[in-house]
């Protein structure tokens, strides 16, 4: 085994100790897993170190890259307060290894590529997550979608609870994108989130939800690059099959019309990937999202 494969572990808390929060600005930790993301990560560096906000914790959860992403972390432990590199067995395995390090009261995923909107984004939102609990243990705020290429913009997502709550997204209830969101530290007690290997972030967002209506704050508050695993079509099915699991252990029961109509279009979509391409699909997905008057999404570069 090469001296790359073998874990490592760093940040600014190895030598400074960790930071801490107050009553008025609490401490928000940012979890990040990352995987060869050496070519995006820096957006989401440079963001981070942006932030006029005192009282952050990043943890960077490494999967054990290759491509000189762990010497990218170790060139920035200024903003990074713990990272660690090893093998995991997906992006939700490495979110709980990383809880376990979180000593924020507040939490936050965002991914590797991401960028926080602006340099004023955790002094805005922090402003609430003093309050916010125990009355309520999910924040979130609007999120823009991006191009992975050129990081062009393509759509807004922010919608307040009021107008999202009882609405359907498929077989799913329709829900806040997880980088928007800042879950409070008490919602992962007891909470396994590791069997999911794609929709993790929604079995996640669902427990808080279904005990708890969410906060909505009109914040813009990070940037997504289009892409990851459960926007790749080839996990389609595998992602349907995984919200038909906790659709079963939440006890949620999407109306009859919902379970047909995401069969079909599940399918569809499997068998335009497997027999026509990933150019097909991505084509036909804007053709479809031009009839509902829609931003192209797929092609943008």
């Amino acid at each position: 085994m090469s001296d790359q494969q073998l874990p490592q572990q760093g940040g600014r808390e190895t030598n400074l100790g960790s930071n801490k929060g107050s009553i008025d600005q609490p401490l928000i930790t940012i979890i990040t897993s990352t995987y060869n993301a050496k070519k995006d990560l820096h957006w989401t560096i440079d963001s981070i170190r942006s932030q006029t906000y005192p009282n952050i914790q990043w943890i960077v959860a490494d999967g054990g890259s290759k491509d000189g992403t762990v010497d990218l972390l170790k060139q920035n432990e200024d903003v990074i307060d713990f990272w660690f590199s090893e093998a995991d067995k997906g992006i939700y395995d490495a979110w709980n290894k990383a809880l376990k390090h979180a000593k924020g009261e507040w939490i936050q995923f965002i991914g590797a590529g991401d960028e926080l909107a602006d340099e004023l984004v955790f002094e805005k939102v922090s402003k609430c997550l003093s309050t916010a609990f125990p009355t309520y243990e999910l924040v979130y705020g609007s999120i823009d979608i991006i191009s992975e290429e050129n990081r062009v913009f393509i759509e807004r997502i922010g919608t307040p609870w009021e107008d999202m709550k009882d609405k359907w997204f498929g077989i799913r209830p329709a829900l806040p994108m997880h980088p928007e969101v800042f879950h409070h530290r008490s919602i992962f007690e007891d909470l396994d989130f590791t069997k999911f290997k794609i929709v993790g972030d929604s079995y996640i967002v669902l427990n808080s939800v279904l005990r708890k209506e969410p906060m909505y704050l009109d914040i813009l508050i990070d940037r997504m690059p289009l892409g990851g695993v459960s926007t790749n079509p080839k996990n389609i099915i595998n992602m349907y099959l995984e919200l038909k699991l906790i659709n079963k252990r939440l006890s949620i029961n999407p109306p009859f019309k919902n379970k047909v109509l995401e069969f079909f279009k599940v399918y569809v979509k499997y068998f335009i990937m497997r027999f026509i391409g990933k150019a097909a699909f991505n084509f036909l997905g804007d053709f479809y999202r031009r009839l509902l008057n829609k931003p192209s999404k797929w092609l943008v570069k």
